[in-house]
């Protein structure tokens, strides 16, 4: 109704042609056609992965971190949601 009200008036076209438009028997005629081409499918894979090996940026901790006493506690008390 809603769409009705704004004046647009395609989708109530198109639920009116709904039944000349779909037509579930010559959707399922399509399957029962010979297939004209078949795609194989992949070989199964047997390969083990490691999750440590799916990280791509393995993270080095706060060890890695390169700043000085000051510059840290500036960050820890601009923090969002730090009691200040």
């Amino acid at each position: 109704m809603r769409h009705l009200l704004r004046g647009q008036t395609n989708f109530l076209r198109m639920i009116w042609k709904f039944n000349s438009v779909y037509r579930p028997d010559l959707q399922l005629a399509d399957h029962q056609q010979p297939t004209k081409y078949e795609i194989s499918l992949p070989p199964p894979s047997t390969a083990k992965v490691e999750r440590d090996a799916l990280d791509i940026h393995t993270s080095s901790g706060r060890s890695g971190l390169q700043i000085d006493r000051h510059t840290e506690e500036f960050v820890n008390t601009t923090r969002m949601g730090a009691a200040v």
